[in-house]
């Protein structure tokens, strides 16, 4: 018998397999890819006069915004404050909690409260009580009522949640943190963390969900579902202020399929908004 040859086989038929399977994947990957593309191009073509959000908030004379939960608050805090902008009005974007670093690229004007400059139309002015290397310090939730009742501003727009980064949250006793005088509540989730293990890697606040969803394994969109229709979940210290949900991330079908799921399953009064690659694709 004739190792050599055998050997000289064997190691061609192992090459084969290898090569084989390394285009196959790659094709899958290259297909994966050619679909999302068109998925987005889809979107934007859909999308391309532009819907703005604040055209289906109802908006009053004066209008304070708080924006919490999990997945994308910072994201809407500036898209809210840009869009104030393209309507030619003045807003003042802020936090009570903590939020990451702000470049200067993303606002007009940086305000101090130290003396009361005139607000210009159609600029977004920021403002932080303090900051670190990492996070801008906000003010007391009772800063912005008095604010608010000053009318110094006539559009001021609050990131009032913490998140760390994670898709889906829910708040601690202390969260989120709401002036009493919002007129508008945003509550952000994202859809990446579905069908993801139960655990801190992909939400916050795991033992304060489990007391609105259970011992769980797997978050689903009923898990979802649920945190927003808890008195403790998602839109916790809303007040009288009008809601208005975001499903954000929605940038695959499947994604898209998980967000009907979850609105199929809700049972409160909300203006819903799913958005993907920072469009709006569906408006409820």
């Amino acid at each position: 018998m004739d190792y050599g040859f055998l050997a000289y086989t064997y190691t061609m038929h192992l090459y084969n397999c290898v090569i084989n399977t390394f285009f196959i994947v790659l094709i899958m990957i290259f297909k994966f890819w050619i679909f999302n593309w068109v998925l987005y191009l889809k979107i934007l073509w859909d999308n391309k006069n532009g819907d703005i959000m604040l055209e289906f908030m109802n908006l009053n004379d004066k209008n304070m915004i708080a924006v919490q939960g999990a997945g994308g608050k910072t994201s809407t805090v500036f898209l809210l404050a840009n869009e104030f902008k393209s309507m030619n009005e003045a807003s003042l974007v802020s936090t009570t909690t903590k939020m990451g670093i702000v470049s200067e690229d993303r606002f007009d004007y940086l305000y101090t409260f130290i003396e009361k400059t005139k607000i210009v139309d159609g600029k977004i002015y920021f403002a932080s009580k303090s900051r670190t290397d990492t996070k801008e310090i906000g003010f007391e939730p009772e800063f912005f009522d008095k604010i608010f009742g000053e009318d110094l501003f006539s559009n001021i727009i609050l990131e009032t949640d913490g998140a760390k980064t994670r898709p889906i949250k829910a708040p601690r006793e202390d969260e989120p943190v709401n002036p009493v005088n919002i007129t508008h509540c945003v509550g952000v989730m994202g859809l990446d963390s579905v069908n993801k293990p139960f655990d801190e890697r992909f939400c916050h606040r795991v033992d304060f969900m489990e007391k609105i969803i259970g011992n769980s394994k797997t978050l689903t969109t009923k898990s979802y579902a649920e945190i927003i229709n808890s008195n403790c979940g998602l839109f916790k210290n809303s007040y009288d202020a009008k809601k208005f949900l975001i499903l954000n991330k929605a940038d695959t079908q499947q994604d898209i399929e998980n967000a009907m799921d979850i609105i199929d399953k809700i049972d409160v009064d909300v203006k819903i908004f799913v958005m993907s690659f920072g469009k709006i694709i569906k408006i409820y």
